[in-house]
């Protein structure tokens, strides 16, 4: 069973028996109540990585599919995610230029205009029916709610698309089951139980954990992970462009807030004491706040990218761990091995 699976078991009932995928090759993503097509308001999307901006429903399953792959060990990144009405006109003037008028939907007609729809792109540029990220995408897609519907398909229409792939884990215009893939953590309470933690900050309490409370505003960037204070009061929440967010008893003591990429942080860590917590990017630094200390980062950029950082008791070093399993220790920490 994968982290994804786990989590999302943890938090939510059993689907029924008789539930009905909407991996369809007919399904289209359903759009956005409220919204209009390349005109939706910042608060409806979500900030994933880069320029990449998703419906905020969408960016979770996206950013988790994302680091799958690449903990696979295929190079997939997203090109054009959610497509502003100017930029759906630029698309099909520029199909029409090359005599493809057909292969460009028009203005306020994309799917990338509702934030539900991805062109992934390789190391070589966009994607082929012959690439290692086709192929991926064909395997797991689905697992995280993503289509290629049948136009996109070889042979489905006059411009079959490998890159284009569309999110219908909300049922789709098909109203079929839903395909939940926002969970991103666990955090453990001392006092019992523990909180679950989706990528749009929402907190689940379960067992005897106390629930804090969880973020209200719409987040600009994917929360990727938090930690839990010493007396099980109180959490924290990190964001992948390095916002903290305190609940409970949980003090701030900082934060990387404000970066314009938003694909950085990735985990934190807080000290023994909870006056205190490290926060760990994809590259491998490390960032103190608080009287958390710092015991040294990676020098070297890692064969696959950090997911993970947990301190030692004495909060005098740490670990952190790459996708691939590999685990790298800092200060009084011991590698134990690896996965």
């Amino acid at each position: 069973m994968t982290a994804v699976a786990l989590l999302t078991a943890l938090l939510l009932p059993a689907s029924p028996a008789s539930a009905e995928s909407p991996i369809h090759p007919e399904n289209r993503p359903s759009g956005l109540a409220g919204e209009t097509n390349g005109q939706v308001r910042p608060e409806a999307l979500v900030g994933v990585e880069s320029n990449c901006q998703a419906a905020r429903a969408a960016g979770s399953s996206l950013a988790l599919l994302l680091a799958a792959a690449r903990a696979d060990g295929v190079p997939l990144r997203p090109g054009d995610c959610y497509r502003p009405a100017n930029q759906q006109s630029a698309a099909k003037s520029n199909a029409c230029g090359k005599g493809n008028c057909a292969c460009a939907a028009g203005t306020g007609t994309s799917m990338h205009g509702w934030g539900e729809a991805v062109d992934f792109r390789d190391a070589g540029g966009s994607l082929t029916f012959t690439a290692s990220g086709y192929r991926w995408l064909k395997d797991n897609g689905a697992r995280f709610g993503w289509n290629h519907a049948r136009w996109s398909e070889p042979g489905g229409s006059a411009c079959p698309e490998a890159w284009h792939w569309e999110w219908v884990g909300d049922g789709g215009r098909m109203q079929l089951d839903t395909i939940r893939a926002d969970v991103v953590g666990i955090v453990a309470c001392r006092s019992g139980g523990y909180w679950g933690l989706t990528g749009l900050g929402g907190v689940a309490a379960r067992g005897g954990a106390p629930d804090a409370g969880s973020t209200g505003a719409p987040l600009a960037w994917l929360v990727k992970g938090g930690a839990a204070t010493p007396s099980g009061r109180g959490y924290w929440l990190v964001a992948s462009d390095g916002g903290i967010f305190s609940f409970g008893d949980a003090a701030f003591f900082g934060s990387r807030g404000g970066s314009s990429t938003g694909d950085r942080f990735v985990a934190m860590s807080a000290s023994p004491t909870g006056r205190g917590y490290w926060l760990a990017s994809s590259d491998g630094a490390v960032f103190p706040f608080g009287e958390a200390a710092p015991a040294g980062a990676l020098t070297a950029k890692p064969n696959l990218p950090i997911v993970g950082l947990a301190a030692t008791q004495s909060g005098k070093g740490y670990w952190l761990t790459a996708a691939d399993g590999t685990v790298f220790s800092f200060g009084d920490a011991v590698v134990a091995g690896s996965a």
